[in-house]
């Protein structure tokens, strides 16, 4: 590695000029790429942003080298070893790299990619995975969504995937984790979105789950039930959301209230637009 170049990346820490030295690097060429992936792959810190730039860098390099070391960091300092600081900040710069290895898109980086999406559930990887359409990542996409802080993302991701998520979304409707004979919270929070995102998608093969779960024990995947089959359930068993969907108008979240009301709007409209047809009329 050039002397100079090394010198220039340590740059990419300084926060008041970090953008003109990663202009610099990129324009440096190739030359660039050894110290740049010996700084992204260094030791952990409380500051990811100088591991960011290096990582961007790299993505607009390219090159095998590039990418080899981009791949590297995915699995560097094992994540569980370190503090809920360094990990947070580890974790961030382990996104970066996942965001690029999706943009070049060598699919050398699909395993790689998928172990840190097992292992960590890490955003970027399965914003990569997705953007390589690699439907092998369905099943852990789904697990992550018991993770609080990334399942709206994760939740996204699996949207992406349309119809090919949807064996894997019933499938996990069957999985409860428990302890004491009690659903864990998490559990619940997973089922509860999986049946929110399957009235978004409108899956006729999720019927049957819906309507069961509209008794479940759970009053968060009550109601995530019940707004789906508003969506989904066409005959007169959707009248049996409605005494959920009516609980949930007086919860203390506007937004929420916001969706029953709607879903209580679209089972009255499918109602009327069933007794038309029935009658022969326009509704």
């Amino acid at each position: 590695m050039d002397p100079e170049i090394v010198d220039l990346v340590e740059g990419l820490d300084n926060l008041h000029g970090n953008l003109n030295v990663q202009a610099r690097l990129i324009g440096l060429g190739r030359r660039a790429v050894p110290s740049l992936v010996a700084f992204l792959n260094g030791p952990p810190s409380r500051f990811p942003d100088g591991r960011v730039l290096a990582a961007e860098a790299l993505g607009a390099l390219r090159g095998e080298e590039a990418i080899n070391g981009l791949i590297a960091i995915l699995s560097a300092n094992p994540l569980s070893r370190l503090s809920p600081v360094l990990r947070l900040s580890e974790e961030t710069v382990r996104n970066a790299a996942a965001r690029e290895l999706g943009r070049i898109g060598d699919r050398r980086a699909v395993e790689p990619l998928l172990v840190a999406l097992r292992e960590n559930h890490l955003i970027g990887a399965a914003e990569a995975l997705v953007a390589f359409g690699e439907e092998r990542a369905i099943p852990f996409l789904v697990e992550g969504l018991e993770d609080a802080f990334k399942r709206e993302r994760l939740a996204e991701a699996i949207l992406s995937f349309e119809q090919a998520a949807i064996p894997s979304l019933l499938e996990s409707l069957q999985v409860r984790h428990t302890r004491a004979g009690a659903e864990l919270l998490p559990s619940v929070e997973r089922r509860a979105t999986i049946f929110r995102w399957l009235g978004k998608l409108e899956v006729d093969a999720a019927v049957e789950p819906i309507i069961s779960a509209l008794d479940d024990e759970h009053a968060s995947v009550r109601l995530e039930a019940a707004i789906a089959a508003s969506r989904v359930v066409r005959d007169d068993r959707v009248e049996r959301a409605i005494p959920v969907l009516a609980e949930g108008l007086s919860h203390r979240d506007f937004l929420r209230r916001e969706r029953c009301c709607d879903a209580l709007n679209e089972i009255g409209q499918c109602r009327v637009n069933a007794h038309a047809k029935a009658k022969g009329t326009p509704c």
